[in-house]
């Protein structure tokens, strides 16, 4: 059997690569993160190591010594976490910091993509398990984006992967192309309340990833709590970039967008 380690960071997107996995034939091996994963994983996997951000110099050799050669990263860290002093941090990742450009998630989730390569694994791209759930392209739902929004969406979409380029965040909300909130440290659900609070009813979200993006780690994803987040900002449409989007449980998260009079486009 196969073996696959798992670097899992938090909210629901780890628990889904460890469940396709393991159907798919993998026995995984997860490193969860006490601040940030969530303990339902343990029930997913073969064997669950637990630690600090503080002590993960020690991954590479837990997963050499259960025999894992391929590694795959799924879920956020904070990116506030990296602001904290270094001298939490253990020696292995207070060197990795001095080599960041900069402290943003994507430089972070870069440095440790080239780190686990050279300690001599292979990293895998974080949607190989749910290629089923990455949308190629059109209206997803029943419910039409009107033609103002359907502008809207493909301005967004402009200004979401520059956005996603500079590091900044992945999504933006647009009212009549203006640029109304953008996605920084708080998250995409966070922006999409905030710009709905600006803007009122009618704003677009739009989800996109920079055009050279690494899709090995930060690929872009949505679940229910987006949704829930669109109806109480009342934001009726959001657009996702096809092919690089992956959208958690994707026939259910429809239905439920259906039920809820929602528009998911993928661009």
């Amino acid at each position: 059997m196969p073996k696959l380690g798992l670097i899992a960071g938090n909210r629901s997107f780890p628990v889904h690569v460890a469940r396709a996995a393991t159907a798919q034939g993998y026995e995984v091996f997860a490193v969860g993160l006490k601040e940030e994963t969530d303990p339902i994983l343990q029930r997913e996997v073969a064997r669950m190591e637990w630690l600090t951000l503080s002590e993960v110099g020690r991954v590479p050799d837990w997963f050499r010594e259960n025999g894992v050669q391929e590694v795959i990263l799924a879920g956020q860290i904070k990116p506030e976490r990296l602001l904290q002093g270094e001298g939490k941090f253990d020696s292995v990742v207070q060197q990795l910091l001095k080599l960041l450009p900069d402290r943003s998630g994507t430089s972070a989730m870069k440095m440790a993509v080239r780190y686990l390569e050279s300690q001599g694994f292979r990293v895998l791209d974080s949607g190989t398990f749910l290629r089923g759930w990455i949308p190629s392209g059109g209206v997803l739902t029943r419910q039409q984006p009107s033609d103002r929004e359907r502008e809207d969406l493909l301005f967004g979409f402009k200004v979401a992967r520059k956005l996603a380029e500079l590091g900044i965040g992945q999504t933006v909300i647009i009212r009549e192309k203006a640029v109304v909130a953008v996605e920084a440290m708080e998250g995409t659900d966070a922006a999409i309340r905030r710009g709905g609070e600006i803007a009122g009813p009618g704003c677009v979200a739009v989800k996109a990833c920079e055009p050279d993006h690494d899709m090995r780690f930060d690929i872009p994803v949505v679940g229910s709590e987006t949704l829930r987040a669109m109806q109480e900002a009342r934001v009726p449409c959001l657009g996702v970039e096809a092919g690089r989007v992956i959208l958690f449980n994707l026939p259910e998260l429809i239905r439920e967008a259906d039920q809820a009079g929602l528009a998911v486009v993928a661009l």
